[in-house]
């Protein structure tokens, strides 16, 4: 029952939240240092999902630092990404570098 009174509640506070930003309620216009705090959202996302998957063993979820073939990757993947500022070789260093480290790893 509470699980069910959890779930309405927050479809209810969604939907009420984007209804009346779309229905003109609420002014356009978002404070300045709301627009400068949301900057930082997608990097901290980003960081919760990268940081654990890159040094967290699947097996036995301790951190791994030596012998990480993920982690060797993603330094790579990261350096690649400082000097070209394109996506598509951040990506594909990325991806060849934990290819070719899990192959000497």
């Amino acid at each position: 029952m509470m699980i069910w009174l959890v779930m309405i509640l927050t479809g209810l506070f969604t939907f009420c939240t984007r209804f009346a930003l779309l229905n003109g309620w609420v002014s356009r216009a978002l404070p300045g240092w709301l627009v400068d705090a949301l900057g930082f959202v997608p990097i901290a996302v980003l960081t919760a999902i990268i940081v654990p998957a890159v040094l967290l063993d699947p097996v036995t979820e301790e951190i791994i630092l030596t012998g990480n073939a993920r982690l060797v990757a993603a330094i790579i993947a990261t350096l690649i990404a400082l000097f070209a500022r394109n996506v598509l070789a951040t990506i594909s260093s990325g991806l060849g570098a934990l290819w070719v480290m899990q192959w000497w790893l």
